[in-house]
């Protein structure tokens, strides 16, 4: 069963974007950084209280971020984070906005911020702001270039206004719970909605454009409530944020997506905003 390893550190990347408290141009942001880019999965239900993804990374570089379960209420998925290994799993509080750039983290009222409920021994909870603000726990998971992680977020009801996700992390030995956070959901239903992974540069120094990260994401998957079932992820739409950089690249492998960003990469299987079909 794969285990948490002990984090050494607690420290918060502070970008020229929270900085200047308004999101830079698509112009300024390609003089610094490579472009994000995203799989946006279909066929995952929308009401799903599970949703499963694995990740294959197969080239990384300083201040990369593969988020592979993303959704309308938070994320998770793994880093390189000042040359360290670890994972990610945190929950936006459902007020403000995620673009939010100037965000502080302890201006959100405490009743209405996502709150840590559990966390495994060694993960680091905190909170952030920069890009809304939330919960966030950060764990060592000691990942490897070409070796897959797999992922699991749960959703269920936590009282009456609020959901509880609940993250976990593993590979073929097993996984391992890694923290359950609640945030108020405002009426709507206990589930994990609009699946989607991504690829990201934070390094943002105007040489990390020149790097390139690439990613395998595949085995989406869904259960909706009162399903005994996974409903699997049957197509994939490739998107970019508004960096103005075409060094991006999307494309089925299989079982899923790859996603690769910097360098000189070519869009040369996918178009940037096209769909394709995933083949099991």
């Amino acid at each position: 069963m794969m285990k948490v390893k002990k984090m050494l550190f607690c420290a918060v990347v502070a970008s020229a974007v929270a900085a200047m408290g308004s999101a830079p141009s698509g112009e300024e942001q390609a003089k610094r950084q490579a472009r994000s880019v995203h799989l946006h999965w279909a066929g995952i239900p929308t009401n799903a209280v599970e949703v499963v993804g694995s990740v294959k990374v197969t080239e990384e570089q300083t201040n990369s971020y593969f988020m592979v379960i993303g959704f309308d209420g938070g994320y998770m998925g793994i880093q390189n984070f000042l040359g360290q290994h670890v994972g990610i799993f945190s929950i936006w509080d459902p007020v403000g906005d995620a673009f939010d750039f100037g965000a502080k983290e302890h201006d959100v009222d405490e009743k209405m911020r996502a709150s840590v409920k559990f966390a495994a021994n060694n993960v680091i909870v905190s909170r952030f702001g920069g890009e809304g603000t939330g919960a966030k726990t950060m764990f060592g998971c000691n990942w490897k270039v070409g070796e897959t992680i797999r992922f699991r977020i749960t959703a269920e009801p936590d009282g009456a206004d609020r959901t509880l996700f609940t993250g976990y992390v593993g590979n073929d030995s097993g996984e391992e719970k890694i923290a359950a956070i609640s945030r108020l959901h405002h009426g709507a239903p206990s589930t994990v909605r609009h699946v989607h992974s991504f690829v990201e540069d934070f390094w943002r120094n105007g040489l990390s454009k020149a790097l390139v990260r690439r990613a395998e994401f595949f085995g989406f998957a869904g259960r909706a409530q009162g399903e005994t079932g996974l409903s699997r992820a049957v197509a994939a739409k490739f998107t970019g944020d508004s960096n103005t950089l075409m060094t991006i690249d999307a494309g089925p492998v299989k079982g899923g997506g790859f996603l690769q960003t910097g360098g000189e990469t070519k869009n040369e299987h996918v178009p940037i905003y096209g769909v394709f079909r995933i083949e099991q």
